[in-house]
């Protein structure tokens, strides 16, 4: 085999290796607004039905 065909073996290798790529919208910094999000309205809905039961 040439040099060529090695290399283009290998990328395919290290490629395939990698994993399955992370959707834009996961990435860790959108994943910690979404989490601060949730539990706003989480404590929101506390709220709400503890203001309802008095």
């Amino acid at each position: 085999m040439d040099l060529k065909t090695l290399n283009r073996i290998d990328k395919l290798r290290r490629l395939k290796s990698r994993g399955p790529k992370t959707p834009k919208w996961l990435k860790p910094y959108h994943m910690l607004f979404m989490a601060f999000v949730l539990v706003f309205l989480l404590g929101a809905c506390i709220k709400i039905l503890q203001y309802n039961d008095n």
